[in-house]
């Protein structure tokens, strides 16, 4: 990744905060919050300006929706988007990586997640997140493994909250958030060294 990306400007507490918002949209099937707040976690996660980061969001958003159902999810279509928005995002930073392959890593780590769904022992999932943060960073894996473990810690707080029936004022959605803020913030401290 080039050294001038506007991706390594992400703010982490931001990052964080959108990304539990996501999950929340998600298990609610909220599908119209879940696009609204997809597009601030696109925009500030990939450097997008507004309209981009809108029709980024709208490619994950559809991603998810295909792989939404169990167990009749359709993983080549969410597969299909998430490689259109990983097309978007190359052509937009003028970066060189393969968005099939960063589309299949990225999805791979869903089908982990719902796997392992609650599942303390998350060590695949952080393996996974890992080998898609060395993908679309460009970063050797083994600097990218605190990150992806703390990612993986946030979203068991996401899953056990699910399992709680998801109370709006559970304490598990700040501690999500909290982990969430951590892995993003190591996060940028790895792609910005």
């Amino acid at each position: 990744m080039r050294a001038d990306n506007p991706i390594r400007r992400f703010d982490p507490k931001k990052i964080a905060y959108y990304e539990k918002e996501n999950y929340v949209a998600y298990y609610q099937k909220a599908w119209l919050k879940l696009l609204r707040v997809s597009i601030g976690l696109v925009k500030e996660s990939f450097g997008l300006s507004t309209l981009q980061a809108a029709y980024g969001a709208y490619l994950v958003a559809r991603a998810e929706i295909a792989f939404a159902p169990f167990p009749e999810n359709d993983v080549p279509r969410a597969i299909a988007y998430m490689t259109r928005f990983y097309q978007l995002i190359r052509k937009v930073h003028g970066e060189d990586f393969d968005p099939e392959r960063a589309a299949g890593l990225d999805v791979n780590w869903w089908i982990v997640h719902r796997k392992l769904f609650g599942n303390p022992k998350n060590e695949e999932l952080a393996e996974a997140l890992t080998s898609l943060y060395a993908e679309a960073y460009d970063v050797e894996a083994s600097k990218m493994s605190e990150a992806a473990r703390l990612r993986a810690q946030g979203m068991l707080y996401s899953d056990l909250w699910v399992n709680a029936g998801k109370p709006t004022d559970s304490p598990l959605l700040a501690q999500e958030e909290e982990a969430l803020y951590k892995s993003y913030a190591a996060l940028k401290e790895v792609i910005n060294t």
